[in-house]
């Protein structure tokens, strides 16, 4: 059997690929034949991904953030082998969405005594694009880019926080229209959600499954810092607050469009511009978890 690591050193400062390292130069799992890929920089994990195509292993782990994951799935978005989650970022929102254990070795051992479980993308249909959990426009996009990182490896996920306090303060939050079930919204933040998680633990979307074939859209109407700030901490806090100016509804595509500069991103990471539509690719990425 062959298994295959594709590892980011740069991801959470490189704690849990000096884990994997480690442990693989001193033992192997019994049965298995591994190799280590180390990734150099931004797209690579997809690059290594595409070349396994060729020499298909039984089984990919990936030793990642979130953002090294979507690289994988937005390669190789139907893999012929499942695909393990070794978490090694800040907020490893999938893992923790899946019940995947933080630790990185522990979590290979669940994934090889696991079972396979087919979850659904969502594509943005441009350039190979999709994301495992969520899609943000606007002010959601506004924020990721704002995370420093230097602060986000020191302090962890509390660089988001203080992201969203700095960015309330300047974002000008120009509007955008978000069409979604026969409907059109003019939005200043919105989430395409396919998970029930976002990073550092906040809940937007309480009825979200990555198996269900759909993606639940929430839509943030008008400029009010000070609500927003309340909504955010009631996120935070698992409560999912509704309201005139909160939109929540579920569909099988989303189409984005409008607006000036409005920022963009999945999983975390930079989307480029609007428009954009979001499809959903039905449990298409199989990913090794834990037995049931």
């Amino acid at each position: 059997m062959k298994l295959a690591i594709i590892a980011n050193p740069a991801s959470g400062r490189g704690r849990a690929y000096r884990i994997v390292k480690n442990h693989f130069q001193r033992c192997h799992p019994a049965g298995w034949e591994t190799e280590l890929f180390t990734t150099s920089g931004p797209g690579h994990a997809g690059l290594l991904a595409r070349e396994l195509l060729n020499t298909p292993p039984d089984l990919l782990a990936v030793c990642g953030g979130d953002g090294t994951l979507n690289e994988v799935a937005s390669a190789v978005p139907a893999p012929p082998f499942p695909v393990a989650i070794l978490p090694g970022g800040t907020a490893n929102v999938v893992a923790r969405e899946l019940d995947i254990p933080l630790d990185p070795i522990t979590a290979l051992g669940v994934a090889l005594g696991g079972k396979i479980r087919r979850v659904d993308l969502g594509s943005l249909g441009q350039e190979g694009r999709n994301f495992v959990f969520v899609a943000g426009i606007g002010f959601d996009a506004y924020v990721a880019a704002g995370v420093r990182p230097a602060l986000k490896a020191r302090i962890g996920t509390a660089a988001y926080a203080a992201a969203i306090v700095e960015c309330l303060r300047r974002y000008s939050f120009p509007e955008f229209d978000v069409s979604v079930q026969g409907r059109t919204f003019r939005a200043t933040s919105c989430l395409v959600c396919n998970a029930r998680s976002y990073g550092g633990g906040l809940l937007f979307c309480p009825h979200a499954s990555m198996t269900d074939g759909f993606v639940d859209t929430l839509v943030i109407e008008g400029e009010r810092r000070l609500a927003l700030a309340a909504f955010l901490l009631r996120a935070w806090l698992g409560i999912a607050q509704s309201g005139p100016w909160i939109q929540r509804l579920r569909s099988d595509s989303v189409r984005i469009e409008g607006g000036v500069e409005v920022p963009t991103q999945v999983d975390g990471e930079p989307a480029g511009r609007l428009p954009i539509e979001i499809t959903v690719l039905p449990r298409t990425f199989p990913l090794a978890l834990r037995a049931k």
